[in-house]
């Protein structure tokens, strides 16, 4: 079976020139195949650009989620299932948008592009 792989922010940042580390070639590898991107992220991303703590999204034509669209990035479903895991967790991680994503790749055995250790310890598995 082919890994699915689930890009988090720091992973959209980072491959729009804007995160705070540089990506290793096996992430910018894993960011140019088949790439889902999960609706949470997408809202966390336009809320921090929107209050001002990150810079101005890109979005050339349109919205920022249908410029991931035309750069080819998949929408990843979120469940019933994923948001009620991901409250199940352990308390590792407080960030409930990470905490989604986390539940995301458990419930649907995927791969995240990222930069935050933190996954790990939920037994995710990482690239980056």
């Amino acid at each position: 079976m082919a890994v699915r792989h689930l890009a988090d922010a720091c992973a959209l940042l980072a491959f729009f020139g804007a995160g705070d580390s540089p990506m290793t070639q096996a992430g910018i590898s894993a960011m140019q195949g088949e790439v889902w991107i999960s609706p949470v992220t997408v809202w966390e991303l336009t809320r921090k650009a929107s209050i001002g703590k990150l810079p101005k999204l890109p979005a050339p034509t349109g919205t920022f989620a249908g410029y991931l669209a035309r750069l080819g990035f998949r929408f990843q479903d979120l469940s019933w299932e994923d948001a009620e895991r991901a409250n199940q967790l352990p308390a590792h991680h407080k960030d409930p948008m990470v905490r989604m994503v986390i539940a995301t790749a458990l419930g649907n055995d995927m791969t995240v592009i990222t930069d935050d250790n933190w996954f790990a310890a939920y037994g995710v598995k990482t690239i980056w």
